[in-house]
């Protein structure tokens, strides 16, 4: 097997239940091949570098899986017949691959909950050295 990554953008104005259903579709090709989904990340909605389609934003996801050529082809045949995928780009990572090495990640819920650290407040030792060497 090798391993791929493929990029694609999905039209910005794609309700919710549009980016689930692309996402259930893309990934049934994968698993229909015999592939093997590694990671399935959703980047969120960009601008464009250039109008695609006249639009000038996007939704970009980032995939990365094991499979063979034909996948590719299977799969790049769906996305340039779905409508709402505006460009998609595969690269080969690498041509062989063992598929026990790799885990398979579920793909995460599109909610933006991020954990937040709180940091403390960092001492100025060398202030506080200064102080007592003037003391002295």
């Amino acid at each position: 097997m090798r391993r791929y990554e493929t990029l694609f953008i999905v039209t910005p104005d794609s309700s919710e239940e549009d980016l689930k259903a692309v996402a259930e579709k893309i990934q049934g090709v994968v698993t229909g091949m015999n592939g093997k989904l590694v990671n399935y990340k959703e980047q969120g909605k960009k601008k464009l570098a250039y109008n695609v389609k006249k639009q000038n934003k996007g939704y970009y996801v980032l995939m990365d899986y094991l499979g063979l050529a034909d996948l590719v082809a299977e799969l790049e045949r769906n996305m340039r017949l779905d409508e709402r995928i505006l460009k998609y780009i595969t690269l080969k990572l690498a041509d062989t691959v063992d598929p026990e090495d790799f885990e398979v990640q579920e793909p995460e819920p599109s909610e933006d909950t991020e954990s937040v650290a709180e940091v403390e407040p960092e001492v100025d030792e060398t202030v506080e050295t200064q102080e007592s060497e003037e003391e002295r």
